[in-house]
């Protein structure tokens, strides 16, 4: 009985060898940079970074420090986005971490009086927790001057990261930020560029952004690789700069509140990122060949399965039936087959061609996320300045009435911690 077991394991371990001796080894995710089709076995050797720019990104945030909206599922806080990021970065060392604009005040002009107090404490949370969890670049939009150009200016000396901007001045005719940053990783250098659209502000002037952009494109062209531009915009100053000829890689908008599901099958991949710190973008620029344009990866996929949706529509069920044949008598709707077909093969050519490549994961800054402890703490510290500026003055009698400070962050009714 063992010579028998043993002649089995010795039969298993023959076969194994031989059938390893004929395997490919190699990376077998089809995310990792060095990713080997052929590979039949994984070696735990995948790279994830070697050809990857991460940008993580938000907008819009108003102000906000607490998880808001929904409350089922109430989403953002600052606290969950720094969890978020300490989960990404166990897996990419040194992604950049970016905001575009309009992060401090909810409105263009500070309210009076409490409210406005308020507005500014969450400010100085913000401050203390971006602070902590880093922030690579940040481009100021209309509602951050709502306190004004001197408050402004005075947050700057507590922020332990740049501002940047490329067509807000003083009064003197100068710069107030620094146009661009350069980063480099992996071999590249990264420039991101602040640009708003035009606002009145006291004590400052903005200048037009699209030749403010013109002016800094040529200064940084033969200092970068890549260019990311951060942009308070309106609709229509998007519009118009479709129509330019700007050597950009990527476009991170704030202002408009909308929610891109992918770049919006421009030259130039545009995103809007939402409002109120609910979604952090996550974008990964895979580089092979510098000077080839990013194909939109999440924009192709879409519009090949809304076009062959819309095809298969016209069949009725019969996916054999050539639609071409049974509508040659009817030029409208003829026009529109050929519409999403010329979509179709347009979007597989890019993807087939594609050199370089940009994706993106929107990620939901939802309940399932705890929040870190430091970060609640920073929140629950400026909540308790709040409260000592909004809650009545109790003292009955010459005794002090304590109230209680209750920490409920993701708004299910119970305290946190």
């Amino acid at each position: 009985m063992m010579l028998r077991t043993f002649l089995l394991s010795l039969f298993t371990i023959i076969i194994a060898n031989e059938s390893t001796e004929f395997a490919i080894i190699g990376c077998t995710d089809e995310l990792a940079c060095n990713y080997n089709e052929d590979a039949d076995i994984d070696d735990n050797s995948c790279d994830f970074e070697s050809c990857v720019i991460k940008i993580i990104a938000t907008a819009n945030v108003q102000g906000e420090v607490d998880p808001c909206g929904w409350p089922k599922n109430p989403l953002g806080g600052l606290a969950r986005k720094a969890t978020i990021l300490d989960e990404i970065s166990e897996k990419y060392s040194n992604a950049f971490i970016v905001d575009a604009g309009n992060l401090f005040f909810s409105k263009e002009t500070l309210e009076p009086g409490i409210p406005g107090e308020k507005s500014v404490i969450n400010v100085d949370i913000i401050i203390e927790s971006l602070n902590i969890m880093g922030l690579t670049a940040f481009s100021p939009g209309v509602k951050d001057f709502s306190a004004g150009n001197d408050f402004l200016l005075s947050i700057v000396a507590k922020s332990e990261f740049p501002y940047i901007s490329a067509n807000i001045y003083d009064l003197n005719n100068d710069l107030l930020f620094d146009p661009y940053i350069i980063r480099e990783k992996n071999g590249l250098k990264i420039a991101f560029i602040g640009l708003s659209s035009v606002f009145s502000s006291e004590g400052i002037i903005v200048k037009d952004p699209l030749e403010s952009l013109q002016n800094v494109l040529y200064e940084v062209e033969s200092k970068s690789d890549l260019k990311i531009l951060l942009f308070s915009s309106t609709d229509k100053e998007i519009d118009e700069l479709k129509n330019k000829d700007f050597n950009l890689d990527l476009i991170i908008r704030s202002l408009n509140k909308d929610r891109s599901f992918d770049g919006g099958g421009f030259e130039i991949p545009i995103f809007s990122l939402g409002d109120k710190g609910k979604f952090l973008y996550e974008f990964d620029l895979k580089t092979s060949v510098l000077s080839y344009p990013y194909v939109d990866i999440e924009w192709c996929d879409k519009t090949i399965k809304k076009a062959k949706k819309s095809l298969n529509n016209m069949k009725k069920g019969n996916m054999l039936v050539d639609l071409q044949a049974i509508f040659k008598d009817d030029p409208a709707t003829l026009k529109r087959i050929f519409a999403h077909e010329s979509a179709i093969e347009n979007a597989n050519n890019k993807l087939e061609n594609a050199i370089n490549t940009i994706t993106y994961n929107r990620i939901s800054v939802g309940r399932s996320i705890e929040g870190r402890i430091d970060i609640l703490q920073i929140v629950d510290k400026g909540k308790l300045r709040i409260k000592e500026i909004t809650t009545p003055d109790m003292n009955l009698n010459g005794i002090d009435q304590p109230q209680p400070h209750i920490h409920d962050h993701d708004g299910d009714g119970h305290p946190d911690h």
